[in-house]
């Protein structure tokens, strides 16, 4: 017994000095009700601490400490959840460049790929669709089987573009895509083509570049920016 009421005292001095700094601000509470949650508190901790014997305690102690170090760690966790989540973005972003992270509001960056080139996954007309970075392209281009992928036939465009490129002339059809999203940037009625011959990636060229504010290579990140949510 007087070891409870030992243990119920110092419990009572802990959970009341515990109270009144850290809960003060949250909770508005008279004198009377701190001091029926102290001792609700203390009452709570005493029985849990005379239930064991003082050779068991020490492994209780360890148990509590534990716990609440899991604790501890999951409020962290909780107050610093948006900057884990850019951690995390980033994280993914370096495995796979393509598929980008948003450093900032209006703007949307972008990895080097190990081969030297930039790669950005948009989605097109609601389908994710991997492009190469191409500013010497003049418009979007692609391939017969992303064309196939965003619900197109490329046996039935009309194929009466002429575009000049490294392995010479070859010819596109020009399309008109419903919608092209990249982050929190979405572009509507956006003009494209798709390429005749068998092409390994689409790209991404310059019609699309202009539908932007600016954009910025330094060293190894490419960086797009708008000002706007949404453009016509």
């Amino acid at each position: 017994m007087i070891r409870f009421i030992a243990l119920f005292a110092g419990g009572l001095v802990v959970v009341w000095a515990l109270h009144d700094q850290f809960t003060d601000s949250l909770f508005e509470s008279t004198h009377t009700e701190r001091l029926g949650y102290a001792a609700g508190s203390a009452f709570m901790l005493a029985w849990l601490l005379s239930s064991v014997s003082w050779r068991g305690l020490p492994k209780l102690l360890k148990g509590v400490g534990l716990w609440i170090g899991v604790l501890m760690l999951l409020v962290l966790g909780y107050g610093f959840r948006q900057e884990l989540t850019d951690l995390r973005t980033r994280w993914m972003a370096t495995l796979l460049p393509q598929r980008g992270f948003e450093p900032a509001a209006g703007e949307w960056s972008v990895f080097k790929s190990s081969d030297g080139h930039f790669y950005v996954e948009l989605r097109v007309n609601r389908t994710p669709i991997r492009m190469l970075v191409d500013t010497g392209a003049s418009d979007l281009v692609l391939t017969r089987a992303d064309a196939r992928r965003i619900g197109l036939s490329p046996d039935r465009l009309d194929y009466t573009l002429r575009y000049q490129t490294a392995n010479g002339e070859t010819r596109a059809a020009p399309i008109l895509l419903d919608e092209v999203r990249l982050g929190s940037l979405t572009l509507k009625r956006m003009p494209a083509s798709v390429i005749a011959g068998e092409a390994h990636e689409s790209l991404l060229g310059m019609s699309f570049f202009k539908r932007l504010d600016s954009y910025e290579v330094k060293q190894d990140l490419l960086t797009f920016r708008w000002t706007t949510k949404n453009r016509p």
